[in-house]
């Protein structure tokens, strides 16, 4: 069974989901950063080519991660470089990004690929649903990939919310990327995917038909950014 990283804050219904298919390791909340992305996998750890990369303070560590060279602080932009996504062969990144990252991107891919976008969170903006398909709600990352020939689907969603460190509702506002996640053609939003505007529903079905991807979600609950999930 493989491993997954996610927020400790998940609640019983993803929780005991999850369970059946990996091994849940809950991200302890750090102290390094504000409380609301604390427990994010994103914000401490990128995967490039099957490759875990991790901040050399992430709170969980593991012998087949590669460490990156800076560690996470509490100010953005100090908080944002392993917000890294892979579409396909391409790499999303930030112009904060831990030059480890790109040292073994680079290593990996006779292509470099590699698109900066102006969107520091640009992991938590992005849900990957295909090799050259996403979803974001970040109208610069939509222009940008849409330039690289991505099929980008883009949503403006605020019913997405991110977390205190009590498990409450904060007045931050989440992203699509944070709260979704895709593994074994599921693609998985932590909370009610009726709780979204009904005109997002819509693009989020047809991307999703698009990628032969079946929507998991949880009725009732209020739609959470965990900072998504890294697989291992």
């Amino acid at each position: 069974m493989q491993n997954l990283i996610i927020d400790s804050r998940i609640r019983k219904e993803e929780y005991d989901y999850l369970s059946k298919y990996f091994n849940v390791i809950k991200l302890e909340l750090s102290e390094d950063v504000y409380e609301e992305i604390s427990g994010h996998s994103d914000i401490f750890y990128c995967k490039v080519n099957n490759k875990v990369i991790s901040s050399p303070n992430a709170k969980y560590e593991s012998e087949e991660f590669l460490k990156g060279n800076l560690e996470v602080k509490n100010k953005y932009p100090d908080d944002v470089m392993y917000n890294v996504c892979q579409i396909g062969n391409k790499l999303i990144v930030n112009k904060y990004v831990d030059k480890k990252i790109i040292e073994f991107w680079k290593t990996q891919n006779e292509e470099n690929n590699i698109i900066t976008v102006n969107q520091g969170y640009t992991k938590c903006s992005i849900s990957v649903t295909g090799d050259n398909s996403c979803i974001t709600s970040d109208v610069g990352i939509y222009k940008k990939l849409i330039e690289k020939n991505i099929n980008v689907s883009l949503i403006e969603e605020d019913k997405i919310f991110l977390l205190d460190k009590k498990s409450n509702l904060s007045k931050m506002k989440g992203f699509i990327g944070g709260a979704t996640f895709v593994f074994n053609s599921k693609f998985v939003l932590f909370g009610d995917f009726r709780k979204l505007k009904q005109s997002n529903q819509e693009i989020i079905k047809e991307n999703l038909k698009n990628n032969n991807l079946e929507l998991i979600d949880f009725k009732n609950l209020e739609i959470i950014d965990y900072g998504g999930a890294i697989i291992y």
